[in-house]
């Protein structure tokens, strides 16, 4: 019987699943929008039920059913998704509030700060190779047990998205490596066990939390209760899984120390992989999702987001006063393609909800300055565009500060599809970028870690034979010397503004 492998990823805008066949052709795909859920200032949720585990029982019957594979034929089914998420459930396994979602969400600001006080941040760094920031999932679980208490003695388990998922199908409680190590100050990065003294400092049992395992462990198999809601046949196994953006960075083949992905999606990512553990304050440091790698990285809260924002709130009908016939962002794109690197004075910044790595402020904002009545819609679509490429510079200086090698980098998210965004951020930043057309990003990675984790594969060489890339992005030396005068603007703006975004940020809160 031939063997297939079912791929899954929960987005921050969708969920999407592939169907692959041993030598990673792709038999089925589908996809699912979604949203997320804002009810309070700086809260960012999103449902467990109806959106992590109900997307997933809808698209993995639709691949069954329009790729004709029999359920007993998948050898093996791999899950990633955004990550660090906080869902508490009960002893029943059932969701006692919405997920609560990564670094957008900023509820835990006074649990960090009483956190960094009470444990110490030298301490903190020193366990967790991180320090505290939205993007730790520890604070948020604090602020849990401080603001829902009677939620929180009716908790059993805590898990992140792909945990919801695969206990749902298996009946087991796991957490990747790669995700755990988010669930700062609670987890040794050195050790890459949860670290008991932080759970005492949290005021937290240690087993409130799942056993961790590699992404590839096998997890568990498909009980009765599973395979009726999904199609899947029972006994199937379920790897453990891990994060988006590892999964991503995986899909493309980044197995290699050096190996980079820049994700173009919702929010900006950059993920590089590293033979060996190494920290750096402004960043992130995780294990890769495969043992005895690491990985660090750096994200904007903002990138493809800030693109769809202006589209649609000030695009949108460009296309139809042109008399064209073209989409809003085809037309966008190729006004601002006309437009010289800088956009005729303009710089953005793409903090439009608050910013993660470097910077780590939830009080920034966006900002377009140098506008004057000369500018069109096109040169600000530009403008964002550089702004995000920046964002991306800022990360890589500081990576390049602290001797993070840098030796290939693959363009990933459906931002990449833009050959114009890719050519302003290798002009920003100097990197040459390859690109694969044909792309099935996360999915493919979690399809890979079922192969691997089930015997399939035994190792890369499918992987990097599937992924042969379609066009190299080569940096424009004339452009970038261009924005190397921008650049400096850029990083001058946000300091010289933080305190006046911080109080633009209070005043439209209240």
């Amino acid at each position: 019987m031939d063997r297939y492998l079912l791929g899954y990823d929960i987005g921050t805008t969708n969920s999407k699943g592939i169907l692959v066949d041993a030598d990673l052709n792709l038999v089925a795909e589908a996809s699912i929008p979604h949203g997320v859920s804002t009810p309070k200032p700086g809260w960012v949720e999103q449902d467990g039920e109806t959106v992590w585990w109900g997307e997933f029982t809808q698209i993995a019957r639709r691949l069954i059913e329009e790729s004709d594979v029999a359920p007993e034929a998948i050898a093996g089914v791999g899950i990633s998704a955004l990550a660090p998420s906080v869902l508490p459930l009960d002893d029943d396994g059932t969701p006692l509030r919405p997920g609560i979602l990564y670094g957008v969400d900023s509820r835990s600001e006074a649990e960090i700060d009483l956190l960094n006080e009470q444990i110490g941040e030298d301490r903190i760094y020193e366990v967790c190779g991180n320090t505290l920031t939205y993007q730790s999932a520890g604070p948020k679980i604090l602020w849990y047990k401080r603001n829902e208490p009677d939620r929180f003695e009716r908790t059993e388990k805590i898990v992140d998205a792909v945990g919801y998922v695969v206990s749902q199908l298996t009946g087991e409680y796991v957490m990747d490596n790669a995700v755990a190590s988010f669930f700062h100050p609670l987890y040794n990065l050195s050790t890459l066990e949860w670290e008991d003294e932080m759970f005492a400092e949290l005021g937290l049992d240690r087993d409130l939390l799942p056993e961790t395992k590699w992404s590839t462990e096998v997890a568990g198999e498909v009980t009765p209760e599973g395979a009726e809601a999904t199609g899947l046949a029972v006994g199937t196994p379920i790897v453990t899984g891990t994060v988006d953006a590892v999964a991503s960075l995986l899909s493309v083949g980044g197995v290699d120390p050096g190996d980079t992905v820049f994700m173009y999606g919702t929010t900006g990512v950059i993920y590089t992989t590293l033979a060996e553990e190494r920290s750096a304050p402004e960043l992130w440091a995780t294990p890769h999702c495969l043992p005895g790698k690491y990985a660090i990285a750096g994200g904007m809260a903002t990138s493809g987001a800030v693109t769809e924002w202006f589209a649609d709130q000030f695009a949108g009908e460009a296309a139809l006063d042109e008399g064209t016939g073209k989409e809003s962002y085809e037309l966008l794109s190729e006004r601002a393609a006309e437009i010289e690197p800088g956009s005729d004075g303009l710089v953005v910044l793409p903090y439009f909800n608050g910013s993660r790595t470097p910077i780590n402020d939830d009080g920034a904002r966006g900002t377009i300055a140098g506008l004057t009545l000369s500018h069109t819609k096109y040169h600000v679509y530009r403008a964002i565009l550089e702004g995000v490429g920046y964002g991306f510079r800022h990360n890589l200086t500081v990576m390049d500060r602290e001797n993070v090698p840098i030796e290939r980098v693959f363009a990933i998210g459906g931002g990449a599809r833009s050959d114009l965004w890719r050519q302003i951020v290798s002009d920003i930043t100097g990197f040459e970028q390859d690109y694969i057309s044909t792309p099935l990003g996360s999915p493919l990675g979690g399809a890979y870690l079922a192969g691997l984790g089930t015997d399939v594969f035994d190792g890369f060489r499918t992987l990097k034979a599937a992924t042969s890339v379609s066009t190299t992005t080569i940096p424009d030396s004339s452009a970038k010397e261009r924005y190397d005068e921008y650049y400096s603007i850029y990083e001058d703006l946000y300091p010289s503004m933080r305190d006046e975004m911080h109080r633009l940020a209070s005043l439209g809160e209240e």
